[in-house]
């Protein structure tokens, strides 16, 4: 087996015990980079020099990081020091970074080697990952099939060996739904647990980018979420909603009970609903009281995100697309536009309103069932390009996402998890918790990975 393959708590434990150099398990990767991403597109901005250089580095000393060994890319969205935030946009392409954001910062202080930067739909905003700057990104499974977004770069990244832990972000399913294409695991935390974007002081955010945005970890096992999960939330007081909750909490213990959305009033393709009982049945057999039981008032759920975020993509993005010139981008949002509800001030305050109270009913009932398991897609896969493939396509994948898509309006963890493949197409499960419970879903990923077995690295099958 190549170092490559291995998970990064593998490498860090060769490294630790000497087995290893990081030069090596560093040069392991680089080469299958060099094999691997002229097919795929996954890193459009490699940094040999900087991982040789930490590889060097870190293998000269004693005392070394909890992540020595392990690689690691970053999305070509967020600040990162040196390296350009171009978010797959011609005119910035040469966009400085202001200051590396806190959750890479913390990685790399952790000693993790960085190998390349990994592409993103233009400002993360298609369920595809294509831009006019850096071209499109393929998923190493099906060359039919989306790679997802816009975290797509970083899930083929993380599937095919190209690095070990990928740091993406999830406004509405773009850490979740490439992990899902790619078949493997990706954690969005709790809003504000993590920091999440905005390093440029002189750049301010909307209301959806600072109230339904996170940085997440994407990964091949749940010992490399935990890890990545625990170091990426460290300080970050740039971030004026960043929250310094804790981890875990011992005096609140839960009931190891879970719901399974088996039925939320429209079609759910039969394969999906396989899945979600396969899971179901894991987490019994590992001790948990599992029924199946939908949370309550869904079909205001169902239009939480677009009613929140109609002022900011109608009245803020929509009227940038001149501007940004992307070809891909400006067909989504044109014709997402046409399913948007009204972007008025009466629009949001009452989507906020009722975001208030569904949350607060979801609170009770998540009392009772600390897990939830969902579908992320209700299908089991979608088309390469789908969502510009013809008109309606952006109301249909919000329709097809709508659990995905919409948990990302009420803040709440989540986790993707590969349940297998359907005609070759990875699929799986979302599992959900309540505000700052990511406790809960590590330790139910944690008994989904011991019954189905760790995520292998995946050669391109096309």
């Amino acid at each position: 087996m190549e170092l490559c393959e291995l998970d990064g708590a593998a490498t860090a434990r060769l490294v630790a015990k000497g087995e290893a150099s990081v030069s090596e398990i560093v040069e392991s990767h680089l080469r299958r980079i060099d094999e691997t991403n002229p097919r795929l597109n996954a890193i459009v901005r490699r940094t040999d020099d900087d991982a040789r250089s930490t590889a060097t580095r870190v293998d000269a000393v004693k005392s070394r990081g909890e992540l020595a060994g392990v690689v690691i890319t970053t999305k070509i969205n967020t600040d990162h020091v040196p390296y350009p935030n171009d978010n797959g946009i011609k005119s910035l392409a040469n966009n400085p970074s202001v200051e590396t954001n806190a959750c890479i910062r913390e990685l790399l202080n952790a000693d993790a080697a960085m190998v390349g930067r990994t592409n993103s739909p233009a400002f993360a905003m298609r369920f595809h990952t294509a831009n006019d700057l850096h071209g499109e990104t393929l998923n190493p499974h099906r060359h039919d099939i989306s790679c997802g977004g816009s975290s797509g770069g970083a899930g083929v990244a993380v599937a095919t060996g190209m690095c070990q832990i990928a740091q993406g972000n999830d406004v509405a399913g773009s850490v979740r739904w490439p992990a899902y294409m790619n078949g493997v695991i990706g954690l969005r935390p709790t809003v504000h647990r993590m920091p999440s974007g905005g390093t440029n002081p002189a750049v301010g955010r909307a209301w959806s980018a600072s109230e339904m945005s996170t940085n997440g970890v994407i990964a091949r096992t749940m010992a490399d979420i935990r890890t990545g999960y625990r170091i990426m939330t460290a300080n970050n007081w740039n971030d004026p909603n960043w929250i310094p909750a804790p981890h875990s909490f011992p005096n609140d213990p839960l009931p190891k009970r879970v719901a399974l959305v088996t039925d939320d009033g429209h079609p759910i393709a039969s394969e999906t609903l396989d899945a979600v009982r396969q899971a179901g049945k894991i987490l019994e057999a590992a001790g948990y009281d599992v029924d199946e039981v939908t949370p309550p008032k869904v079909d205001v759920f169902f239009s939480l995100w677009q009613r929140l975020g109609a002022i900011d993509i109608m009245l803020g993005l929509r009227p940038m697309l001149p501007a940004i010139g992307d070809t891909g981008l400006q067909a989504s949002i044109e014709d997402w536009a046409n399913s948007f509800p009204p972007a008025t001030s009466e629009t949001f305050m009452t989507a906020l309103i009722d975001r208030d109270l569904l949350v607060r009913e979801w609170n009770r009932f998540l009392a009772t069932y600390p897990i939830v398991v969902s579908p992320l897609m209700v299908n089991t896969t979608i088309p390469r390009g789908f969502d510009v493939d013809h008109p309606g396509a952006m109301a249909e994948l919000v329709h097809v996402g709508r659990w995905g898509i919409n948990l990302s309006a009420i803040a709440m963890p989540a986790l993707a998890f590969p349940m297998g493949f359907v005609d070759g197409a990875p699929m799986g499960v979302q599992l959900f918790a309540h505000t700052w419970r990511e406790d809960a879903l590590l330790e139910a990923g944690g008994a989904l990975e011991e019954a189905l077995g760790v995520v292998r690295t995946v050669d391109v099958k096309w």
